[in-house]
């Protein structure tokens, strides 16, 4: 190996490990949450039924008359606004610590 092979060799190592040194752990770059989608989506799935279930015209008669859409909305509904109050006082605690440190 020449002596330029070898130079370059070394300032491709010192390189990525500058870049390793710099990175921040995995986490603590992320901003969003992926609780927010999940629980975003389920609340606009629940909402959608929750409507059906109460402007609907369906016959119930299958399930002992208990109107299930409005039901099932409801509980999703709840479940996404659950799971998005979790991340708001998750991404606060978080910001909170980090604004004490």
């Amino acid at each position: 190996m020449s002596q330029n092979e070898a130079e370059r060799v070394n300032t491709a190592d010192n390189t990525k490990q500058n870049e390793a040194e710099g990175m921040k752990a995995s986490g603590e770059s992320h901003k969003m949450s992926i609780a927010i989608v999940i629980g975003s989506t389920i609340g606009v799935i629940g909402l959608i039924l929750l409507l059906y279930g109460l402007f609907g015209g369906t016959s119930y008669s299958r399930s002992d008359n208990i109107n299930i859409n409005l039901w099932w909305g409801l509980l999703m509904v709840v479940f996404g606004i659950i799971m998005a109050g979790g991340n708001y006082l998750a991404t606060r605690m978080r910001l909170s610590k980090s604004a004490q440190a």
